[in-house]
């Protein structure tokens, strides 16, 4: 989340709080204030308030009074110069028929991803359901926790059971982004921020019972297995290479080669994100980050022109989209907040390249890559498994943390600040995989290392 520092950034969030379908924006061609409404399937209605100066805090907290009254009476909003066009809510709460039509009228003037839309279309479940009641958040809930073969059952039979999702199915991240969708198409009501948080965490506590159990969550391959890897996919896929190698030698998370701001340079840094408080494209915002080993930038041509035409390349052929604070397309004329809206779409995209259950087995690479894994002692025996399995992007940037760890004397908070989070998630996530010789050889070259130094 953006840090809010300004007047009208704060009026904003406090009509967020509020569930008020307004907001306050600053046209960078006109001093005065504009008031725009959230309306039903991602449409607007502006009015520009002559006499309220945008760098005024005072005329700001006098709109935001109005605005939040006229939302708590439900009666339409009068401003300051007598213009009446914008309303308030409607007092009645809407139908899934309207809400199923205003979804997908938003996620088409989007232009992406029209696969989510299937539960608001045709004989998705949110058509199936009453048309004669309003639309509740227990509607929401019952779809995102249960498998749609039993909620199609359940609504033909009302004794049939519900039958819970599977958690690390490929459909539950869509049932995920199916409530997110909602929410940004203004049907916050029926989809709030806190039913999200509540999925992503069932999906962290999955993980966290397969630790318990002594399972490994990651795949870590080994240096030498990724390189002898990237070397094969570079022959098969250049773009791809460029992309998994950018990956691996910067312990990246997937969606943040789409938003590279500055490819190697001299000393091999490149820098991810915006440096700007108000516009964050990635998940924990801008930093820079360090190869290791370094002389993968040069074997994998990772920076100056090929660099450049790889990166143009992906950007290309799946596009970043742009949103500001409330969901809307980014407008750089009108918005100060930025962010990209379809991140976790772009890392899934990198998923299906190497691994994915629900991919067409033509878009996944000919080329795999492979890690051996622990697993729980058999019955009967003392000594835990182990089985060859195939790894995720994400286990790159796991080998990626660990390789630093092993093969060089930087400390937790150096490693976690390139790679974009806090020191105590760093040991926490991403060092629960490291293995006893690792260690071993991680304190004998920190040893040494302050040896040689005094």
């Amino acid at each position: 989340m953006a840090t809010i520092q300004s007047p009208m950034q704060r009026c904003n969030a406090v009509l967020r709080a509020f569930g008020a379908r307004y907001r306050l924006r600053e046209h960078r061609r006109s001093p005065w204030i504009t008031v725009y409404q959230l309306g039903k399937g991602g449409t607007t209605r502006e009015h520009t308030v002559k006499g309220y100066a945008a760098a005024d805090p005072e005329a700001i907290e006098s709109l935001q009074d109005l605005l939040i009254e006229a939302t708590r009476s439900g009666k339409p909003a009068v401003l300051p110069d007598g213009q009446q066009d914008l309303v308030s809510s409607d007092s009645n709460a809407p139908c899934w028929p309207e809400i199923c039509a205003a979804v997908v009228a938003f996620q088409r003037g989007q232009g992406v991803n029209m696969n989510l839309v299937g539960p608001f279309k045709g004989k998705g479940y949110f058509c199936l359901l009453p048309a004669d009641r309003a639309a509740t958040e227990a509607d929401v809930r019952r779809f995102a926790l249960h498998s749609s073969e039993s909620l199609k059952a359940r609504l033909e039979d009302p004794t049939a059971p519900l039958i819970p999702m599977a958690t690390h199915r490929q459909g539950f991240r869509q049932k995920r982004e199916v409530v997110s969708l909602l929410r940004r198409a203004g049907y916050g009501a029926i989809a709030p921020e806190s039913l999200s948080e509540e999925l992503k965490g069932m999906v962290n506590r999955k993980k966290g019972a397969l630790v318990a159990a002594g399972e490994s969550r990651r795949r870590i391959p080994s240096t030498t297995a990724i390189q002898e890897w990237l070397d094969q996919v570079v022959e098969e896929d250049p773009l791809w290479g460029w992309v998994f190698a950018m990956v691996a030698t910067y312990g990246l998370r997937p969606h943040e080669v789409w938003h590279i701001a500055e490819l190697p340079d001299a000393q091999g840094m490149v820098s991810i994100g915006v440096a700007a408080r108000h516009i964050k494209v990635t998940k924990t915002g801008f930093r820079v980050a360090l190869p290791l080993p370094a002389e993968w930038v040069e074997r994998y041509q990772l920076g100056g022109e090929n660099g450049e035409q790889r990166l143009e390349e992906l950007r290309r052929r799946y596009v970043p989209k742009f949103v500001n604070e409330d969901g809307q397309p980014f407008d750089p004329e009108r918005d100060l907040v930025k962010r990209c809206d379809n991140n976790e779409r772009l890392g899934a995209v990198c998923c299906h390249k190497l691994r994915s259950s629900d991919a067409k087995a033509e878009f996944e690479l000919k080329t795999k890559l492979y890690a051996w894994v622990d697993t729980v002692p058999a019955q009967g025996k003392k000594k835990a498994q182990k089985r060859k399995e195939r790894c995720v992007p994400y286990d790159l940037r796991h080998a990626y943390a660990i390789r630093a760890r092993e093969t060089t004397t930087w400390n937790y908070a150096d490693v976690a600040a390139v790679m974009g989070h806090s020191p105590e998630v760093h040991r926490r996530t991403y060092l629960s995989e490291i293995t006893g010789e690792q260690t071993k050889a991680s304190v004998a070259r920190r040893m040494l290392g302050d040896q040689q130094a005094a």
